[in-house]
């Protein structure tokens, strides 16, 4: 039998380098998957000990519980895109809590350029009417809650389109209301069917673009993505 030292050498020389390999990021289920297709058994507690020693030298990241990554450097949204939206709401309203992504943040993972810009705010359902006319009055084409025949009709992309949609409590956190890119990235995947915004597979290619970028918090797109009853499937993922 394989001593317990050949068991963290086997982890550390094949199996994390044969997943790192394969996808950006895998969970400890698919290590245990492949040391057990090797021979090997390892004990939860002993497991995660050389896992933990493996993210410590740098072999891999912590991409959230249970879940690793081959990625150390995180993914964030550029501010810019949102930085006048965001500059126009706190002016009209100073205390409100609410969070924005534009898809123009999504072209360094897109295909092709958008060239026709959506931006979304997030904010208290009671609220948004307020801020839409708000926005209206600046000069924003501003729309509250757009279902698909809205979007048929009515809403036009560009710069100054804005969709204002109700927050919710379990959404990820927002930096300076800029949101994060696990809670764009589920958003998008909702907006671009409901609102014509581009098909599903381009929304598939930003989706493994942006994991096979960098660093995302998986277990935080996975948390949201339940909440909006979203589905989340990657060739950068291996469950």
């Amino acid at each position: 039998m394989k001593s317990t030292l050949s068991h963290k050498a086997h982890l550390f020389t094949r199996t994390i380098p044969v997943l790192k390999e394969q996808s950006a990021y895998f969970s400890i289920d698919a290590v245990k998957r492949s040391l057990s297709a090797d021979g090997i058994e390892l004990a939860d507690n002993s497991l995660r000990k050389y896992l933990s020693q493996a993210m410590s030298t740098g072999l891999v990241s912590d991409a959230g519980r249970g879940w690793y990554s081959r990625h150390s450097k995180p993914v964030t949204l550029a501010r810019e895109p949102v930085a006048k939206l965001i500059k126009a709401v706190s002016k009209a309203f100073p205390l409100l809590d609410f969070c924005c992504w534009s898809t123009t943040q999504c072209n360094p993972f897109a295909l092709h350029l958008i060239a026709q810009p959506t931006n979304f705010l997030y904010a208290e359902e009671d609220t948004l009417e307020s801020v839409g006319v708000a926005l209206r009055e600046a000069g924003w084409d501003a729309w509250v809650n757009p279902g698909k025949s809205d979007a048929e009709r009515f809403v036009r992309p560009g710069a100054m389109t804005v969709v204002l949609r109700p927050s919710i409590a379990k959404q990820p956190t927002c930096n300076a209301h800029v949101a994060p890119i696990e809670k764009a990235l589920v958003d998008l995947t909702i907006e671009a069917n409901k609102l014509q915004l581009m098909d599903q597979a381009e929304v598939q290619r930003i989706l493994d673009s942006a994991l096979g970028s960098g660093l995302l918090k998986l277990p935080v797109l996975f948390g949201y993505a339940e909440t909006k009853r979203v589905h989340i499937e990657s060739k950068e993922i291996v469950y």
